[in-house]
């Protein structure tokens, strides 16, 4: 729109209008991005954190259990790992979810 104003209208101001917006606009954006890549990153290394800890759980109970014969504990240890998981989905679809995007 602004290009074809500026054929009709020579002005310094709407050379200024047009180039300023848009590139404002995209700065904006790109900082929104960056922020949330920060945010995702932060996320996924604390999850990194907790899912070490669940499989060193599920380890130790699985050998509990190939000794001792329980498996109670290595069903709670696995039950736990599994809820990170889904904790971490949960999160992940959520942001998704509003962007509407058409996932196979």
């Amino acid at each position: 729109m602004g290009a074809l104003l500026h054929l009709a209208v020579h002005s310094i101001w709407l050379s200024v209008i047009t180039t300023f917006f848009p590139a404002l606009g995209a700065s904006l954006h790109g900082a929104i991005a960056q922020s949330e890549a920060h945010r995702l990153g932060t996320t996924s290394e604390g999850l990194v954190g907790r899912l070490e800890g669940a499989i060193d759980r599920v380890r130790a109970a699985t050998r509990a259990s190939a000794s001792g014969g329980e498996v109670a504990p290595l069903k709670v240890s696995i039950r736990h790992a599994i809820a990170l998981i889904l904790e971490e989905h949960k999160d992940w679809y959520l942001l998704v979810q509003p962007h509407r995007l058409h996932l196979a």
